[in-house]
C-alpha cells in the first residue's frame, strides 16, 4: 500500500526564469506585439541622428571624392599630356577641394545638431523615463 501512496503523488517543481531570461522573452514578445509609441520614438531619434550625424559624412565624403577625381584631372594633364602648366592648377584645385571636405564635414555636422539636438534629446529623455518606469514595474513584479 506504501508503494502505491508514493505513485500517486505528484511533485511540481518551478523555477522562475533569470532576469536574461525575462529580458528575452520580453524582446520576442514585443516583436509579435503591435507597434507602440515608443516604437515609433525609437525610430525617430534614429533618423533624426542619420540626418544629425551621418549625412554630413556623406557629403564630406563626396566633396573629398570630387576633389581627388580633380587632382587626377591634373596630374594626367601634367604627366600624360605634356600640359605642366594646366595639371599643375587643375591639381591645386583638385588639393583645396580635398581640404573643404572636413570643414564641411564640420559645418554640417554642427547645423545638424543644431537643427535636430533638441528633439533628439527631449525623445531620449522620454524613453528613458518609459525604461525607468519599466524596470520599477518588472522588479516589484
Amino acid at each position: 500500500m506504501e508503494d502505491q501512496e508514493r505513485d500517486d503523488k505528484f511533485n511540481l517543481s518551478y523555477s522562475a526564469p533569470n532576469k536574461e531570461e525575462k529580458r528575452w522573452i520580453e524582446n520576442i514578445r514585443r516583436q509579435y506585439l503591435p507597434p507602440e509609441d515608443r516604437d515609433a520614438k525609437v525610430a525617430e531619434i534614429k533618423s533624426l541622428h542619420k540626418r544629425a550625424k551621418i549625412f554630413p559624412s556623406y557629403i564630406a565624403v563626396a566633396v573629398g571624392i570630387l576633389g581627388t577625381l580633380i587632382l587626377g584631372v591634373g596630374m594626367t594633364l601634367a604627366l600624360e599630356w605634356n600640359s605642366m602648366t594646366g595639371g599643375i592648377i587643375v591639381g591645386i584645385i583638385g588639393m583645396a577641394i580635398m581640404l573643404f571636405a572636413y570643414p564641411v564635414y564640420q559645418l554640417l555636422r554642427e547645423r545638424g545638431k543644431k537643427k535636430y539636438g533638441d528633439r533628439i534629446v527631449e525623445l531620449a529623455d522620454q524613453l528613458s523615463v518609459d525604461v525607468g518606469e519599466n524596470d520599477d514595474e518588472q522588479a516589484d513584479g
